[in-house]
């Protein structure tokens, strides 16, 4: 029997590593003695990581050489060019903050991915950003990064 790795099976490992690394981040940061500490977050986003990479690890062996999807060039552009844009909103969120930044990387998120309804991508990404705000702010008790240019 010959063993072949696809994509689904190569980016489940990969996103497998990902977790496990940022589990192992985690595990060394304090803990809190009310709500959520600093890194019970990340340590729930890092198990969520690392079953969702079983599980396309799973499918992408079950899945039968002819039907074995092939990605395009420009599928692999817009991936980079949202890896780009990630980086980007990392560093700029320090300074313009969740609530300014966030939704202009969701609509471009969803535009570039293939979204072109603008004005509702506008008001989902308004309200999704709200809502997470909301959530970690009130019920987590997380203060996400605020504008700071001046």
């Amino acid at each position: 029997m010959k063993f072949k790795i696809n994509w689904d099976v190569g980016i489940g490992i990969g996103i497998v590593i990902l977790g496990i690394f940022i589990l192992i981040l985690t595990l060394g940061m304090p803990k809190s003695p009310l709500g959520l500490g600093p890194g019970d977050y990340p340590r729930v986003i890092s198990y969520g990581l690392i079953i969702t990479g079983i599980i396309l690890i799973i499918q992408g062996l079950k899945e039968e050489p002819s039907s074995q999807r092939i990605y395009s060039l420009n599928s692999l552009k817009r991936v980079g060019l949202l890896v780009l844009l990630g980086l980007l909103y990392v560093y700029l969120v320090h300074y313009i903050g969740f609530l300014y930044l966030t939704p202009f990387l969701m609509v471009a998120t969803m535009y570039l991915f293939g979204y072109k309804k603008l004005l509702w991508g506008i008001i989902i990404s308004i309200l999704f950003t709200l809502l997470v705000n909301f959530i970690f702010y009130n019920i987590f008790k997380v203060p996400l990064p605020v504008f700071s240019l001046f």
